[in-house]
């Protein structure tokens, strides 16, 4: 009787679940976007993370602006940072009005998502007025990273900005892949503009390894992807996201939700 019943539940409809429900089988080529903005929480986390789908953006024409949050001295020189982040911005081709490219030069290890960093960003966000707005994932394990999500998703709250996560340091629960084969070249001249971290750790090596895995589900024609969360209640703030990442792993487990 116990195995009829484990043969019952095992062929039950939640373990055939279609792969494309848990992870997406195609690659976006284009950024659907009039424009965006991405939140950095290091000079050098917008191109290790983002930096395909700002060549994608800066390729189309599409209005891109990013925010380096802390000035970076834990893990290197803060003016040698900056200078690194604005040549990899020329490279990308994103930067091309001055405030296309902030320092904000908060401490770095410092990160707080505060109510003096959310009601920055939330002028930030009523100032430049981004259809999307990129922040690191929640599933990050960097304390700035985390406190730049949270404050991200703090500041988009009721203010009809599509937030996206992406991920470099930990992999996301992603819903959306966007194809980067065909601005591979740049993003990897843009990560090689950071010899000061690349000097300690190469990290650039292991982001195109990541970016090479998330082609795993797009067929030969994809060599590499940058994966992305577009939760969709973002805009009702924390305990929403929170309440999307647990359905979307109950989901993934094959188990019914409570």
């Amino acid at each position: 009787m116990l195995e009829d019943d484990s043969a019952a539940v095992v062929s039950g409809s939640r373990w055939l679940i279609p792969e494309p429900e848990l992870v997406p089988y195609r690659a976006e080529e284009r950024v659907a976007a009039s424009s965006l903005l991405v939140l950095a929480p290091h000079p050098d986390d917008e191109v290790f993370g983002c930096g395909g789908l700002l060549s994608l953006a800066a390729r189309q024409g599409v209005a891109a602006a990013v925010v380096v949050l802390t000035d970076g001295a834990v893990a290197g020189d803060a003016v040698a940072r900056e200078a690194e982040c604005r040549q990899a911005a020329e490279v990308i081709g994103y930067a091309g009005e001055p405030a296309a490219l902030q320092f904000w030069r908060l401490p770095d290890r410092g990160l707080v998502p505060d109510e003096l960093l959310v009601t920055r960003l939330r002028e930030l966000l009523r100032t430049r007025c981004p259809q999307w707005l990129l922040a690191p994932s929640p599933f990050e394990v960097h304390p700035d990273h985390r406190a730049a999500s949270r404050g991200a998703i703090e500041a988009v709250a009721g203010s009809g900005v599509q937030l996206g996560f992406y991920e470099v340091g930990q992999p996301l629960m992603a819903n959306r892949l966007f194809d980067i084969t065909p601005v591979l070249a740049t993003k990897q001249r843009a990560m090689a503009c950071f010899p000061s971290q690349l000097a300690m750790q190469r990290y650039d090596e292991q982001l195109l390894a990541l970016n090479r895995y998330r082609a795993f589900t797009l067929g030969p024609a994809v060599s590499h992807a940058e994966a992305y969360w577009f939760p969709h209640g973002a805009g009702n703030g924390v305990d929403a996201v929170l309440a999307e990442a647990g359905r979307l792993l109950s989901h993934r487990l094959g188990w019914p939700e409570a």
